[in-house]
């Protein structure tokens, strides 16, 4: 998969990030979950998330979702209804590139 055109990057501190990712990863785990991202997806299409990302879930009108850095850090992404993506990072992992061809369970992007 290709990097989104639209892709913006905001760095934050560790804390903030990890802080993001439990209430990401605690909202996807809530019943109806799962029946809301179906809904986002097709009303929006398709999110810009390789075979890695996962506990994915609706936030307003804002799809959410984690994936693992190529160094398995996990970093939450925001998608958009208007197709722009964003990533909240950390200074160390800005450069990155998220969005390579990967094997579902390899843990490693290909």
């Amino acid at each position: 998969m290709q990097q989104p055109p639209n892709l913006q990057i905001e760095i934050l501190d560790r804390l903030a990030i990890d802080d993001l990712i439990g209430k990401v990863h605690s909202a996807a785990a809530q019943p109806g979950a799962a029946e809301r991202v179906h809904g986002w997806r097709s009303e929006h299409g398709t999110e810009h998330a390789t075979p890695m990302a996962r506990s994915f879930v609706v936030i307003g009108s804002t799809l959410m979702f984690l994936h693992p850095c190529p160094d398995g850090v996990v970093l939450p992404f925001a998608a958009y209804p208007d197709g722009t993506t964003k990533v909240y990072t950390d200074a160390d992992h800005a450069g990155e590139s998220f969005y390579r061809a990967a094997e579902p369970g390899s843990g490693t992007p290909a």
